[in-house]
């Protein structure tokens, strides 16, 4: 019903630690923060994997759905619908020795150096959203079927979870790797009974899809960062060299540094401008911004790109639409 596709999060956090000016003071938090929100993809990624084998004629499946229920925004990695039941899945990556402190709900990383790492106990995570579908699903009045929750960590070799001495606390709804597929079996038994007809299922697949709102993020706002702390510039294309900016010449883009040329890199700038500074630009914002010649040169782009606009001369903006111009995709 939804598939798989890389977090707008994650999307503009890429873009801003490309953009960050030089020796920025926040370059290595942004760096941390991203590398956290790659191993969440992968680990979201594994989980999709996994289910893709489970009997497409018996589930609906949703990843990274987005819902609201009264203000409160939040997020599914993967919810599987079927006649018998609702099954929430929270996805972690997290790699060492794990140890689940029950007293304090918290989950702690040993590392090799004998220090600590604090993470919010992902089970804690599952019952939030266990909780807000249900008020969700209820003021849709489409509380119709029990809902469940599991915690599936990526890998089965790499991650060892543990649990204090002498705690017996249950973790049945946590598991590792491949036995993602047999705790969904051990639900199935549990919940062998069809609640609803398939025709109802396919109405609240529906609907959830219809209802899918993500939150809108300014990145810029969440690191306290503004438009002064942003490189402008078109980026070298070249993964290697990723230089900013490039010269523009005799009708192509030259970076200076790989002599890597372009006809389009501008597109690619054009869409962080879209996605980090703002949806509209004037012409001198977009001279300046892409470091070209002349105020002439620019016209000629803005005629090519052929942007909706308004007003006139000096004040007259051009809309940026993020399916106009390219965006810098992720894998």
């Amino acid at each position: 019903m939804k598939e798989l596709t890389p977090p707008q999060r994650l999307f503009l956090t890429e873009i801003l630690k490309r953009r960050l000016i030089s020796g920025h003071r926040k370059y290595q938090e942004i760096e941390r923060d991203l590398a956290k929100r790659w191993a969440g993809y992968w680990g979201e990624i594994a989980l999709a994997n996994y289910v893709k084998e489970l009997p497409q004629e018996k589930y609906l499946i949703f990843h990274d759905l987005q819902l609201q229920v009264n203000g409160i925004n939040f997020q599914i990695d993967t919810l599987l619908l079927s006649q018998n039941l609702i099954l929430i899945i929270e996805a972690k990556n997290i790699l060492g020795t794990l140890v689940f402190d029950n007293v304090f709900k918290q989950l702690i990383r040993q590392n090799a150096d004998r220090t600590e790492e604090s993470f919010e106990d992902p089970r804690v995570q599952a019952q939030r959203l266990q909780s807000l579908l249900r008020k969700w699903l209820v003021k849709n009045g489409l509380n119709l079927l029990p809902i469940e929750q599991l915690v599936f960590f990526k890998s089965a070799t790499k991650t060892i979870l543990k649990t204090n001495p002498g705690d017996r606390t249950d973790f049945s709804k946590v598991c590792k790797g491949r036995d993602i597929l047999n705790k969904i079996n051990n639900l199935e038994q549990s919940y062998n009974q069809e609640r609803v007809d398939s025709e109802t299922i396919t109405k609240i697949g529906k609907f959830l899809l219809s209802q899918h709102s993500p939150k809108p993020i300014n990145i810029l706002k969440e690191y306290n960062l503004t438009k002064k702390d942003i490189r402008s510039g078109v980026c070298c294309p070249n993964e290697i060299c990723l230089h900013i900016p490039m010269t523009y010449k005799r009708g192509k883009w030259i970076c200076t540094v790989c002599q890597t040329t372009s006809k389009d890199a501008h597109l690619d700038a054009l869409s962080d401008h879209f996605h980090l500074l703002g949806t509209t630009i004037t012409n001198f914002e977009f001279r300046n911004f892409l470091h070209l010649p002349t105020i002439h040169t620019s016209q000629k782009f803005l005629f090519r790109l052929n942007l909706p606009a308004t007003g006139k001369t000096k004040n007259r903006k051009y809309q940026l639409n993020s399916k106009k111009v390219a965006t810098c995709g992720l894998p």
